[in-house]
C-alpha cells in the first residue's frame, strides 16, 4: 500500500472513530447542559433537537479540517457522515446540510476566528433547536457553551488524528 492510499485509509478509519466520538458526546454534552441549566424547560423539552444539533454541529465542524480540503476522500467521508446521520434521526440529512452552509458562511473568505465560530454554531443551534421566529438574546448561554465545546472539541478534528 503507498502512502497516499495509506493516508486515505486512514481518513476512512478517523470518520468512523469521528461518528463515535459525537455519538457519545451528544448525551454527555446534552446531560451536562441539562444539569447546568435546570429552570430551563427547553433543554428538556426539545432533547431530540438539542442531541441532533449537536451531533451535527460537531461532524459539521470536524469537516472543515485542512486535511479534508481537496481530498479525494472527502466525498466518501461526506457521504458515511450524512447516511449515520439520517439513520440516527429522519431530518439528519437536512440538518447537516443547513449546518454544512452556515459554516460555509461563516467562514466565506474570512480567517477563522474562535469566538465568532462559536457564535455562529450557537447561533445556528440556537435557530435549529427553537425556530427562526423569535430571538431572546437571555436565553442563548446554553446554545453558547455547547457551540464553544464542540467548536474546541472538533475544530480541526481531522488534522489532529
Amino acid at each position: 500500500m503507498n502512502q497516499q492510499e495509506n493516508k486515505e485509509s486512514l481518513l476512512r478509519q478517523s470518520a468512523r472513530r469521528l461518528y463515535a466520538e459525537v455519538f457519545s458526546l451528544k448525551d454527555t454534552l446534552y446531560n451536562d447542559l441539562l444539569n447546568r441549566f435546570k429552570d430551563d424547560a427547553s433543554i428538556l423539552e426539545k432533547a431530540e433537537q438539542w442531541k441532533l444539533g449537536i451531533m451535527t454541529a460537531s461532524i459539521a465542524t470536524a469537516l472543515y479540517s485542512k486535511v479534508l480540503a481537496g481530498s479525494k476522500e472527502f466525498p466518501y467521508i461526506y457521504s458515511y457522515l450524512t447516511v449515520k446521520l439520517n439513520a440516527e434521526h429522519p431530518e439528519g440529512e437536512a440538518a447537516f446540510e443547513d449546518c454544512m452552509g452556515a459554516i460555509s458562511k461563516l467562514l466565506n473568505d474570512a480567517e477563522y476566528h474562535a469566538g465568532a465560530f462559536s457564535e455562529g454554531l450557537a447561533l445556528w443551534l440556537y435557530f435549529s433547536i427553537r425556530g427562526r421566529e423569535t430571538f431572546v438574546e437571555e436565553e442563548t448561554l446554553p446554545y453558547l457553551l455547547a457551540g464553544q465545546y464542540i467548536n474546541q472539541s472538533f475544530h480541526n478534528w481531522f488534522d489532529k488524528q
